[in-house]
């Protein structure tokens, strides 16, 4: 079959199957089913489940089905094309076929019909390289999400030329929301719980484009701060249901609890124009006019003289990093290493971390041989060292997962915290190697010190904030994607006066002047800002009374 790729695995299971299987709570599935319209006569549904798991997008469904067949006085076998769900764990697919015909003989349907209909429901394939003859009604799941470097090289290979939205370390999940899309009838609904990074990433281009030209996105829900799967997952999943060759608004809400799950704070009606732009979640309309304006106006982040890299990983902290002290080898070979925890106030503090560098100058693993005691150090930990996936088959097992390069260690930069309910930023003035948990921001044309307060005024919470239906008290996602968003205006282009006036409000401390200058260029009042400002803002821009 096209694009399949053989592989000798180490169990019969399949490559995905440790990745993946975050099987939906029924609750969830239930409540996310409620937003789906189905037909009246359940009999003239297709519907398609691409990662069927434990069946919590139909096993629901199957009352109403039974239900149709004894009303419209039809045989069970009519059953039988309603539903196609795909499952490539066989074991699941097994357990599945039971608990599908366990539940159609508690509905008095005939052991053995109800084991002919499950057989023909659940098909232990892979979904990505199935071709079925039919299109459907509905299509309803929670694919898999499987990040762009975990998906083996051949695979990724074969799915970026077969999926136009694969591209720009795209997750799996994308690829399932273009497959079925192929597989829609005219005005079929294509229903899926999945991260919402496809609303803002740039591999979400062609999704968006599509959604919004070819139908109407009619619902999205915010599910990043539920509990949506039966195993704890760091996954931030959104519900959408789009309609295709349908035109009109989309609902926009979020939701928030587990065992009550309820809205959180009012839904809202946006009406997206065809673009592969990223959509405004926001439930605020000032911030949505704000953005819109800033888009007109200003360049994104990365086209206004900066430069985006996230923190460096090691894959095995234990190793890599400790005290000057624990970690006994070549001074040199020791970098100062900041995360999250470093930033206080508006700057990044170094409590003495070290990280052990293994790479020369131009990023390139050193030899061991020339450092004889780190090569000591890391001989001692090498089982250790190995048991890392990307370590296991490689020759240079004691290299870190990330390069540690100069030009942004040794650097002046802006380092801003992965995961916050605010934004969190902070200023490395000496050139510390930043973690794993942050971004970093350097820029060739915005002084540092200005940049810091400029997008701590409000700027890097509105856009993020914008892009995001969530929760009021929920976390956000500041990541490469979020802040590259950002549209701001270039540091030569703008005005001489307002640079003047915006460095004496910054160095007075001045927070008041500082909003009014910056909701100047936005177009917008700074109380809007000022909802939106870092964690820190009140250190960076609060005058503090005179002894």
């Amino acid at each position: 079959m096209e694009g399949k790729v053989e592989a000798r695995l180490e169990a019969e299971r399949p490559w995905q199957a440790d990745l993946c299987q975050f099987f939906t709570r029924d609750k969830v599935a239930e409540l996310c089913l409620r937003h789906v319209a189905f037909p009246e006569n359940f009999l003239t549904m297709r519907l398609l489940e691409p990662a069927a798991g434990q069946g919590a997008f139909f096993l629901p469904l199957l009352p109403r089905l039974v239900e149709a067949c004894r009303t419209q006085k039809k045989t069970m076998d009519l059953l039988r094309p309603v539903i196609r769900a795909y499952e490539i764990d066989g074991a699941v697919a097994a357990d599945l076929r039971r608990q599908c015909a366990a539940t159609l003989e508690e509905l008095d349907v005939p052991r053995a019909k109800a084991v002919q209909i499950a057989q023909s429901w659940i098909r232990n394939e892979d979904f990505l390289e199935a071709r079925p003859r039919k299109r459907f009604t509905h299509i309803v799941s929670n694919p898999p999400y499987i990040r762009w470097d975990s998906i083996p090289a051949a695979l990724r290979d074969v799915y970026k030329t077969r999926f136009k939205s694969f591209k720009q370390r795209a997750d799996l999940y994308v690829a399932f929301i273009e497959h079925a899309l192929g597989m829609l009838e005219p005005y079929g609904q294509l229903a899926f719980l999945c991260p919402g990074t496809w609303t803002r990433n740039v591999y979400g281009n062609a999704i968006r484009e599509t959604f919004t030209s070819q139908g109407q996105l009619k619902t999205i829900i915010d599910f990043s701060d539920v509990d949506s799967f039966e195993t704890s997952a760091d996954a931030y999943p959104h519900f959408f249901v789009f309609q295709k060759n349908s035109v009109g608004p989309t609902q926009i809400s979020s939701m928030i609890g587990f065992n009550r799950i309820e809205k959180s704070g009012n839904a809202v009606v946006r009406t997206f124009s065809p673009s592969a732009s990223p959509l405004l979640l926001t439930r605020d309309f000032a911030a949505q006019k704000a953005v819109k304006a800033a888009r007109r106006r200003f360049p994104k982040l990365e086209d206004a003289g900066c430069t985006i890299r996230v923190g460096s990983a090691t894959g095995c902290n234990k190793v890599f990093l400790g005290s000057a002290k624990d970690v006994a080898i070549e001074r040199s070979r020791l970098l100062p290493f900041v995360n999250a925890s470093s930033i206080h106030n508006g700057k990044v503090r170094w409590v003495g971390t070290q990280i052990v560098n293994v790479f020369d100058k131009n990023g390139k693993v050193v030899k061991l041989s020339k450092f004889p005691r780190m090569a000591s150090y890391l001989r001692k930990n090498k089982k250790q060292l190995q048991s890392r996936a990307k370590a296991s088959q490689s020759k240079v097992w004691w290299r870190t997962i990330d390069s540690l390069h100069p030009n942004w260690h040794a650097s002046p930069k802006l380092l801003v915290v992965d995961v916050s309910a605010l934004p969190v930023i902070g200023i490395d003035t000496i050139g510390y190697c930043a973690g794993s948990g942050v971004y970093q921001i350097k820029s060739d044309e915005w002084p540092l010190a200005d940049l810091l307060t400029f997008l701590s005024a409000g700027v890097l919470g509105l856009f993020v904030a914008t892009l995001s239906a969530g929760a009021t008290a929920g976390f956000h996602r500041f990541q490469k994607s979020q802040i590259a968003a950002i549209h701001m205006p270039r540091w030569p282009e703008l005005a001489s006066d307002w640079k003047a006036k915006f460095k004496v409000a910054r160095k007075e401390k001045n927070g008041s002047a500082v909003l009014k200058l910056v909701a100047e260029l936005y177009e917008c009042e700074a109380s809007l800002l000022e909802n939106y400002v870092a964690r820190d803002w009140d250190a960076l821009c609060s005058k503090r009374p005179k002894k």
